[in-house]
């Protein structure tokens, strides 16, 4: 079992299925797609609407550990993170400051590729808040960025022969100037 903690808030990650509470508040535990177990504050677990969902309105046992076949491992880490900060943060009345440098660095070493994955497991676990912070950034990480990476990074294929291509640049130029060709 390895435990890791962050801004006080402990994420507990176990390789076999266990539902142990370790202290008065509730636990809920959930498995990813890779097979890591994590058990959850419930006030953190609550702020994940398809957790909310499974275990409110299905009426399920908080002893049943959750499936989550969609999230990976390191998915799930970043989501909690997230998650874990802002419970902190939405009791304080003078949060955004401390809100926007924690996003700051939730962000600074992640691809753009981790970014899309990360926003894909926000859309799937329903939580609108980091969707819409990691929506931001994907916009910020592809501004300047040329058409064909843009494509490249979002599966499209390019439905243009070169000559529509050709005309399509020459119809709007601003679109093509000062592109970061930079890949990250």
């Amino acid at each position: 079992m390895s435990t890791s903690t962050d801004n006080n808030a402990s994420i507990t990650q176990e390789s076999g299925p266990s539902a142990a509470v370790q202290d008065i508040q509730k636990k809920i535990v959930v498995r990813t797609a890779d097979g890591e177990v994590f058990n959850l504050k419930e006030e953190v677990a609550m702020e994940i609407d398809i957790i909310k969902t499974f275990f409110q309105e299905d009426s399920i046992s908080y002893e049943t550990v959750m499936p989550l076949p969609n999230v990976e491992g390191w998915e799930m880490v970043k989501v909690i993170e997230y998650c874990t900060k802002h419970v902190e943060l939405k009791h304080k009345v003078d949060g955004y400051k401390e809100r926007k440098a924690f996003q700051a660095l939730f962000v600074q070493n992640l691809s753009t590729k981790s970014l899309l994955a990360l926003t894909n497991t926000a859309n799937y676990l329903e939580v609108k808040y980091l969707l819409d912070f990691l929506c931001q950034a994907v916009s910020e990480q592809i501004k300047n960025k040329d058409v064909d990476y843009v494509r490249e990074l979002f599966g499209v294929e390019n439905d243009f022969n070169d000559e529509e291509y050709e005309q399509v640049k020459a119809e709007a130029p601003w679109a093509h100037e000062n592109l970061n060709n930079d890949l990250h």
